[in-house]
C-alpha cells in the first residue's frame, strides 16, 4: 500500500444480541482483507489498550471471535454505539467508538505508571546490580605509553560487540 493511500476502514453499529461474543465483518470489506486470513488480529482502542482477537471464516463470512467479548466488556459497549475499524493492511485495526452523543469517545484507557530516575532508592537498587566502585589509576611518570613495569595487570577498556564479550568471559575462566 503506497504511503498516499487511505487505509481501508469499515463501520458497524453495536447490537448486543448479535455482537457480544463475535462481530461479523461486512462482506463488502472482504476485498481489503489479506489473501490469507490471519488467525488473529490486534484491536487498538482510543485509550491505548490492545486486544488480541481470533479471526474466523465460517460459511464464507469473516468474524472477530475469541477475544472479542473482552473488547466489548472492557469498552462497556452499549446497543446503538457506532464503531469504526481502520485496517493497517496486515493484522491490526484501530477501533474508534462513537457513543450516543455522536462524538468519538476514549475508553479502556491504559494506565501508565511514571517512574522517576532521580529517586535515591532507585540508585541504591542499581548499586546491588552493578559495581560502581572507582578503581585507582596510577599515572605514568614519564608520560609514555608502554609496558607496565609494576607487574599490575592492565584492564583493556576497548568497546567490543556483545558476542565478543561472551567469548572473552569464557576465555577468562580458563
Amino acid at each position: 500500500m503506497a504511503s498516499g493511500d487511505v487505509l481501508p476502514r469499515f463501520y458497524t453499529v453495536f447490537l448486543s444480541n448479535v455482537s457480544s461474543n463475535s462481530l461479523l465483518i461486512p462482506r463488502v470489506y472482504y476485498e481489503h482483507l489479506p489473501r490469507w486470513l490471519p488467525k488473529t488480529a490486534i484491536l487498538t482502542g482510543t485509550g491505548g489498550r490492545f486486544w488480541k482477537v481470533a479471526m474466523m471464516s465460517k460459511r464464507e463470512q469473516v468474524y472477530f471471535e475469541q477475544g472479542w467479548g473482552n473488547f466489548v466488556a472492557d469498552n462497556d459497549l452499549k446497543d446503538g454505539e457506532f464503531l469504526t475499524f481502520v485496517f493497517d493492511g496486515h493484522k491490526s485495526y484501530e477501533v474508534s467508538i462513537y457513543g450516543r452523543g455522536e462524538c468519538k469517545e476514549t475508553r479502556a484507557v491504559i494506565q501508565v505508571e511514571e517512574i522517576s530516575d532521580e529517586t535515591e532508592s532507585d540508585n541504591d537498587s542499581l548499586g546491588s546490580l552493578v559495581d560502581v566502585t572507582p578503581m585507582p589509576v596510577e599515572e605514568n611518570s614519564d608520560d609514555t605509553e608502554g609496558d607496565n613495569d609494576s607487574g599490575d595487570s592492565v584492564v583493556d577498556v576497548t568497546p567490543m560487540p556483545v558476542e565478543e564479550i561472551s567469548d572473552a568471559s569464557e576465555n577468562d575462566s580458563s
